[in-house]
């Protein structure tokens, strides 16, 4: 049984299949065929009926249940063992054993096609049989072969009647003389024939369906090589070849179109041999999204047999797996679902081709309601998860478009609730349902509203169309004239600006509503200091009614506790006083703000002395840290470069030195203000001992008259003094009611009844000893004063009290070596400190005012300084004096007492 399915198989009017019969009968393992086909056994109409009959139905059949279609079979034939002489078919694994028949059929039409092309030896190895078919002969073949083979062909390529199929097994002398009936006109060159008739060759009728697989290929216009087409203009078309010519050694086909229109000749190794109008198969992958109604599916190309519509599978994707380019010249396609079952053939302009297995976009809309939580949600069709649908388990989805897959599921594209797009997911996971509005009923409102969250969105629309982002129109205040509940669970706005402009739909959750134009109240935390008298607080967001006017807030810090971004556009600070009083709404582009409660900085130049000693002078206005107090500061003079209206209601003015320092923020209810650097005159009442010969004295600041030389040693009243912005005070002196100028108190003493002869006896420093290499030491014994000298320039000035009855010798000594802290003299009762000898070696001293018994200082002792003598011969001095002598003067140092 098997042997005589080989039979049926195929058409038996090729040598081949003569030789195929003959083997299945015979049981043979090798068998040659016979390269003439005047052999050719006539084929009963019932044979002939059958393998038509087959070949009409392989293509619609050729893919139920798992079955492999032709093109399956032909890709499971091996060449590999071809030689330079032979062409070897080998049956690859993966032919199921119920179409290994199958195979073998299409193994002939192989090696059929094979065979007129490469004119080399075929061999088919089918099980344990070795088919052997050598190549033809070189000598042309005969009307009546080529009458049998165009049968031939004719039968396999379209059989589309029992009748058809009878006329092609009839006699082979019938058949050539059919063939030789064909049209020669139509076959011989249509140009340049009168020229080159005798050169011409003389055509052999064909009967045969070709594809060009040349890339390279040419189609000429005539047998004398003039070029009519060629590479990509005629690479894989399919034509009708009525006729072959030989010249120079090759063989030309005469190439007709659908319509039996003459299109060319081209070299017969640019073809291969199609089994029919379909052309023959060549490589093609893809895939086919059905979304046009309408189209036909074919189960042959030969006889165009519909076997469906696509009405039937519309929307559905499938595998391209190859393609034919027709006879008709449309591309057809051999379509297959993801269970590898056959559609059929398509044509590819009845479907839309793509590159990815989910297939073509196609429009989808509506909402989805999720009704399982067990499907993925993926961002590609890749199929990466991103999310699932448990999450979104009873929400809804918005659809806008859908895929339909490959592997047979419909995917949407979906958005949440909100606009954002999630991915896909599988059509089963949802149930589509119907929402008439899902944006809600349109519902009155009349509220002024402030955007007040930088991440929202204004929309356009419903579908979410981005018409603005919020940080665009953050913290102003828009008109809502309605509002909208929508489905996903959220309350829309719809805005207005000032100008009737509508500026899209908002999420309530991203303003705050306001009771009036002025919009919502935010909090501020600020301060401001207004300058100038023009800009008034407002009791309203349209600056109708003045709260309080700019004449009251002028040189004023207030503070800021909150603002409004009006309707109308523009932005109003509320401002309170340091009490808590509400001033009223100014306008922010009327003022300036600050952190700090001092207030903005502000212009001020002049001078200040201090007047309150014990008052802080701070570095910081807002913490009140203090570095200094006017203690140490007392009376004097500083520059003031800007000022400070704080929030407590104080002016604070920013203080510099002489020398450029800063030295803080003063209270300027602490001293009194000047527009000079001498600073205030202050009263001061005193007599002073001028004890500097050279100091300047001034009419004005700095407008010097003439030096001290000549009221040196002489005493003066003071009638006031300056504290200057450099550090020294200046004091305006009389002489009786005779003013004599401004002087430096550095130039003088007070004079007293006595002398503090506590401190130092001048406010000057002492000098370095270490400058001057002439210092001496003079004692003027009638003056009762001690001179500190280099050379002629007196240094320093002591007060001094010399021995009673001229005790203390006179004339030229040197300091000497014995000093010490303190001693004490019984017998004179009193001792005294800081003691350094000059004379007799302890015994004519320098030193302190006197001490009793107890260490104390002898006061009555004390006050005789710089006035009278009151020592036994020894020089008294201040405490300071005597202790500097003590520590600075070198031994050696000259003394000049006179």
């Amino acid at each position: 049984m098997r042997k005589a399915k080989i039979i049926r198989t195929r058409q038996v009017v090729s040598p081949l299949l003569t030789l195929l019969a003959a083997v299945a009968l015979s049981g043979v393992t090798t068998v040659h065929a016979s390269d003439s086909t005047d052999k050719t056994p006539a084929v009963n109409e019932s044979v002939q009926s059958s393998a038509t009959s087959q070949q009409g139905q392989a293509a619609a059949t050729d893919r139920k249940a798992g079955t492999l279609s032709d093109d399956d079979l032909e890709k499971l034939i091996d060449r590999s063992d071809a030689t330079p002489t032979q062409d070897i078919l080998k049956m690859k694994d993966g032919v199921p054993s119920d179409q290994q028949e199958a195979w073998l059929t299409v193994a002939k039409r192989v090696a059929d096609q094979d065979l007129s092309t490469s004119h080399r030896e075929q061999v088919i190895l089918y099980n344990e049989t070795k088919i052997v078919v050598p190549a033809p002969k070189a000598a042309a073949p005969s009307a009546e072969s080529d009458a049998s083979n165009q049968a031939s062909n004719a039968s396999a390529q379209n059989p589309s009647s029992a009748a058809s199929s009878a006329a092609a097994s009839s006699s082979s002398s019938s058949a050539a003389a059919s063939s030789s009936s064909q049209s020669k006109p139509e076959a011989a060159p249509a140009k340049n024939e009168a020229a080159s008739a005798a050169a011409t060759p003389a055509p052999v009728t064909d009967n045969r369906y070709v594809s060009v697989t040349d890339k390279n290929a040419v189609l000429y216009a005539d047998l004398n090589g003039t070029k009519k087409q060629e590479g990509a203009a005629v690479y894989q078309r399919t034509f009708k070849s009525q006729a072959k010519y030989q010249k120079d050694g090759v063989t030309y086909l005469a190439l007709y179109d659908a319509n039996q229109t003459l299109q060319g000749y081209m070299n017969q190794a640019s073809i291969k041999v199609a089994a029919g109008a379909g052309g023959v198969w060549t490589n093609a992958s893809g895939y086919a999204s059905l979304t046009k109604p309408g189209q036909d599916v074919y189960g042959n190309l030969d006889t165009k047999q519909v076997i469906k519509k696509s009405d039937d599978v519309l929307d559905n994707t499938y595998f391209i797996s190859g393609a034919y380019h027709h006879l008709d010249g449309q591309v057809y396609y051999s379509l297959y679902d993801s269970h590898n079952n056959w559609l059929g053939y398509m044509a590819g302009s009845g479907f839309e081709t793509v590159n990815s297995a989910e297939g073509a976009w196609a429009a989808a809309s509506g909402y989805a309601k999720v009704v399982d939580k067990n499907y993925a949600i993926y961002n590609s069709f890749k199929f990466d998860a991103t999310g699932s649908t448990d999450h979104y388990y009873q929400q809804y989805f918005k659809k806008v478009g859908q895929y339909h897959h490959v592997n047979g599921a419909v995917y949407y594209s979906v958005f949440d609730l909100f606009g954002h797009w999630l991915g896909y997911v599988n059509s089963a996971a949802v149930q589509n349902v119907t929402i008439a509005n899902p944006e809600g009923t349109w519902q009155a409102d009349d509220r002024y509203v402030t955007v007040t969250d930088n991440r929202a969105t204004l929309y356009s629309d419903f579908n979410w169309t981005k018409k603005q982002a919020a940080t665009d129109v953050m913290l102003q205040t828009f008109k809502s004239t309605g509002k909208y509940h929508n489905l996903n669970g959220l309350t829309y706005l719809s805005l207005y600006d000032k100008d009737g402009n509508w500026r899209g739909y908002i999420n309530q959750q991203s303003i705050t509503a306001g009771v009036s134009d002025g919009g919502a109240w935010l909090p501020a935390n600020a301060y401001t200091t207004f300058t100038a008298a023009n800009v008034n607080a407002y009791a309203d967001f349209n600056q109708q009614k003045v709260a309080t006017s700019g004449a009251g807030l002028v040189n004023q810090t207030v503070n800021i506790s909150g603002q409004y971004h009006a309707f109308g556009g523009v932005v109003y600070y509320s401002i309170y006083d340091v009490r808590g009083k509400w001033l009223g709404y100014v306008d922010a582009s009327q003022v300036k703000t600050t952190s700090s409660a001092a207030g903005l900085w502000l212009p001020h130049d002049g001078y200040l002395t201090t007047t309150q000693s014990g008052q802080m002078i701070y570095t910081n206005l807002d913490s009140f840290a203090g570095g200094r107090t006017t203690t140490a500061n007392y009376q004097r003079t500083f520059r003031i470069m800007g000022e400070y209206k704080h929030y407590n209601g104080a002016t604070y003015y920013s203080l510099y030195d002489g020398n450029g320092n800063w030295m803080g923020y003063l209270n300027s209810a602490l001293g009194s203000e000047s527009k000079e650097a001498q600073g205030v005159w202050m009263n001061y009442n005193a007599n002073v001992l001028i004890t500097a010969s050279n100091a300047a004295l001034y009419s004005s600041f700095f407008n010097m008259t003439r030096d001290t030389s000549s009221l040196y040693g002489g005493v003066y009243q003071v009638s006031g003094k300056y504290s200057h912005v450099n550090g020294t005070t200046y004091y305006s002196l009389y002489d009786g009611n005779r003013w004599l100028g401004y002087l430096a108190s550095w130039a003088t003493t007070p004079y007293m009844d006595y002398y503090d002869w506590t401190k130092p006896s001048q406010s000057k420093p002492y000098p370095d000893v270490n400058m001057y290499p002439n210092l001496s030491i003079e004692v003027d014994i009638a003056k009762q004063r001690v001179y500190i000298k280099n050379g002629s320039t007196n240094l320093y000035t002591m007060y001094a009290s010399t021995g009673i009855d001229n005790s203390t010798p006179r004339g030229h000594f040197a300091i000497q070596t014995e000093r010490g802290y303190s001693f004490y003299n019984a017998n004179e009762g009193m001792g005294a400190r800081y003691w350094t000898s000059f004379l007799d070696h302890g015994v004519y001293l320098f030193h302190s005012v006197p001490t009793d018994a107890n260490g104390n200082y002898i006061v009555s002792q004390a006050k005789m300084l710089g006035k009278q003598p009151g020592s036994h011969g020894c020089v008294r001095l201040t405490i300071p004096d005597a202790q500097w002598i003590n520590a600075h003067i070198k031994v050696g140092t000259p003394v000049y007492i006179y």
